[in-house]
């Protein structure tokens, strides 16, 4: 039955569509229709032709977002190059090419994201805690990245 789907839609596009159309188009038909079909087709050309502008808080919050993770990718890369020398000369390449990449769109994403101006600072305050609550806080231990690699050996089998 799956593979009959796409004739059966074939045969709606080409026969049933313009039986339809041609229907729809006589008049007795036509004039009952028109009050009901103009309304929303005119409403669907203002939407198809006549984009909406978009609102500078969403761009700023988007060119903010994209910032935040080039940053996040181009730390991790920093750390990947750390600690390369063990990968083969095509990861090391590699890494640096992504490296110089992810510095120039953070350049750029900065750049777009001053162009909407200074952002206003959001003045958070701070609860006030006590000196032994610093005590009972769970600090993570700094774990280095892990990478796994996965290469084929030879004859196609995993090494």
């Amino acid at each position: 039955m799956q593979e009959h789907v796409s004739d059966a839609y074939a045969f709606l596009a080409v026969m049933c569509l313009p039986v339809l159309v041609w229907v729809i188009s006589r008049p007795p038909l036509w004039s009952r229709l028109r009050p009901r079909l103009e309304p929303m087709l005119a409403r669907l050309w203002e939407q198809i032709i006549e984009p909406q502008p978009p609102d500078p808080e969403i761009l700023r919050s988007w060119a903010a977002v994209r910032l935040e993770q080039l940053k996040g990718h181009l730390e991790r890369v920093r750390r990947l190059i750390l600690d390369d020398e063990w990968m083969t000369a095509t990861r090391q390449v590699a890494n640096r090419m992504a490296h110089e990449h992810l510095v120039r769109d953070v350049r750029e994403a900065e750049m777009a994201l001053a162009a909407f101006g200074p952002l206003e600072p959001a003045v958070a305050v701070a609860a006030q805690t006590s000196l032994a609550a610093s005590r009972f806080a769970y600090n993570a231990p700094a774990a280095r990245p892990v990478v796994e690699v996965i290469e084929f050996g030879p004859g196609g089998h995993w090494v």
